[in-house]
Formats: structure tokens, C-alpha cells, sequence
């Protein structure tokens, strides 16, 4: 394993980097970022996953980027945002130049005092609408000295250094997110809009271990009613569509990721009839979980 991977959990699944220590630094991770240009281990074509959150900054790219199954461009002025979990690998033609930022969900969390402030960035999880932004030339060097700023306070160590960087990354995902296209439709509330993406991370928290759509209603302090309300303005599906699609992407990772059959997938993910979720699967995949298993699997 390259010298990057500070610790990589060892299992049957893909690779997964549980911290990072780019920036050399002896204790616990919170932040580090690095010059793409730097580092000859990246790009890193294997798939891989992340228990941090990873940015990265392409200045110059040309190849494509696979992130939970969808392949995007990779290509000049690119912002791709990596949350933790995700499946990611991505390769290009020429040799990237720009920057990767890392940094821990504490670190994260410490940025936005509340949960409502980490619902407004719209690229930051899992069940983000689209983990990507193509900026124009102007707009990626407007944006490039707040990368600029942190480089400069993690190669000079100095005292607080940490604070500083939290603020010019601040400062960063707030730009970004002006000029993340809107995604709500049209004539949706900011209300509706924030109790979306405030569903949308409770989800993916705890798709697993919630059973109806009350549960989500309850810890939300809305009625279903409300819920599916705001779902449907906002993203034109309903709340039950959110959940089964995070199922679905569960799925897909288990199928891939391991040597687990499809009756223990099914178990895994709370279904109590194998076959049941080979239909509930194969509905909002058209394919079946074998076919998507050989058809993904060589990835591994």
C-alpha cells in the first residue's frame, strides 16, 4: 500500500482509507491537503472509499471519475466532493495538477454549530444530487487563492493553524455553494428545501435501523404528512422514494464490494424475503442483483 494510507481497514471490501496523513503530521487526523502534482500514488484508479471527507480541487484533468456507480468527466476547473463512504476511483489521460483536501467528520462538524448549516451544503453527503461542480476559468481562479491560503498555513505549522484553515474552508464550500446549481423545484420553500436535505441525512444515518416513515417524521418533528409534502415539492418524489434509493445504493455496494449472496444481502438490509428484494431491486435498476454483480463486479 503507498505511503498515503495511514491506516487502510483490511477486509473483503475495497480499500478503505479510515485516515490520511498527507500532510506528515504525527497525531490524530483532522486536515490535510496536498498538490495533486505531488503526489505520484494519485490518481488512484482502484476503487476505494474514504471514512473522511475528501475534496478535490482539478486544475488540470482529463479522464473520468466513478463515484457510486456513475461515471462523471474529470477534466479542467472540476470540483468533486467525496463523502465518507462513498465508493470512488478516477483516472486521467494527463498528469492532474490542482490540490486534494481532506479532512475528518469532527472537523467538519466543528465548522457548523448546527445541524440546519450542514443541510445547506448541498454536496456533502451521500445522497447529494450531484457531488460535482465545472467551474469556468474565471470562477476557478477567483476561488483558487483560499487554496492557496490553507497550503500556506499547514507548510507553516504554526501555532492555531488549524483554526485558520477551518475558516478559509469554510469561506470555500460557501462559495462552491453559490454556484452549485439550485436543485429544488420550482415553487419550493426554503423550509421544504431544508427539511429535504435534513431527511436526506438522517437517512442515510439511519436507513438501516428505522423502520416506516414515521420514524424519520418523529426525529424531524413533522407529521408524514409534512415530510412527503416537502419531499415532493422539493425533488418531485416522495420521501419513501429517498429511502428505498439509499437502500438500493446499499445494495449495489454489497454486491459489489463482497462476497455476500443475495439472500444475505436481502437480510442485511431488513428484507425477510430474498426474492422480494430481488424484484424491489431489479424495479429501480432493471437489472437483477446477478446481473448487476457480474456486470459491476469487475471492479474487484
Amino acid at each position: 500500500m503507498a505511503s498515503s494510507l495511514a491506516h487502510t481497514t483490511a477486509t473483503a471490501d475495497f480499500p478503505v482509507f479510515d485516515s490520511s496523513d498527507f500532510s506528515g503530521e504525527a497525531g490524530a487526523f483532522h486536515f490535510d491537503l496536498v498538490r495533486l502534482e505531488d503526489r505520484p500514488d494519485i490518481p488512484r484508479g482502484f476503487p476505494h472509499r474514504h471514512n473522511y471527507y475528501h475534496l478535490l480541487w482539478m486544475s488540470e484533468a482529463a479522464g473520468t471519475h466513478l463515484l457510486d456507480f456513475e461515471t462523471f468527466d474529470a477534466r479542467a476547473n472540476t470540483v468533486f466532493f467525496v463523502s465518507p463512504g462513498q465508493l470512488h476511483a478516477w483516472a486521467s489521460a494527463v498528469r492532474p495538477k490542482g490540490f486534494v483536501i481532506n479532512f475528518s467528520t469532527e472537523f467538519f462538524v466543528q465548522m457548523f454549530p448546527r445541524s440546519d448549516d450542514i443541510a445547506q451544503y448541498p454536496f456533502f453527503h451521500i445522497a447529494s444530487d450531484a457531488p460535482v461542480l465545472y467551474l469556468d476559468q474565471a470562477q476557478h481562479d477567483e476561488l483558487l487563492p483560499l487554496l492557496l491560503e490553507m497550503e500556506k498555513e499547514m507548510l507553516g505549522r504554526a501555532e492555531a493553524r488549524l483554526d485558520i484553515v477551518r475558516s478559509y474552508l469554510l469561506v470555500l464550500l460557501t462559495r462552491l455553494r453559490r454556484l452549485y446549481p439550485a436543485r429544488a423545484a420550482d415553487g419550493a420553500s426554503p423550509q421544504s428545501y431544508s427539511l429535504t436535505k435534513r431527511f436526506k441525512l438522517l437517512i442515510d444515518q439511519h436507513y438501516l435501523d428505522f423502520g416506516p416513515l414515521r420514524d424519520y417524521a418523529e426525529r424531524l418533528h413533522v407529521t408524514e404528512r409534512q415530510l412527503n409534502d416537502a419531499v415532493k415539492r422539493t425533488l418531485g418524489k416522495t420521501a419513501g422514494e429517498l429511502v428505498h434509493e439509499r437502500l438500493v445504493l446499499e445494495a449495489k455496494r454489497l454486491l459489489c464490494n463482497t462476497d455476500m449472496g443475495v439472500a444475505e444481502i436481502a437480510f442485511h438490509l431488513h428484507f425477510e424475503d430474498h426474492a422480494y428484494f430481488s424484484r424491489f431491486f431489479k424495479k429501480r435498476t432493471q437489472l437483477t442483483p446477478g446481473e448487476f454483480k457480474k456486470r459491476y463486479g469487475t471492479f474487484r
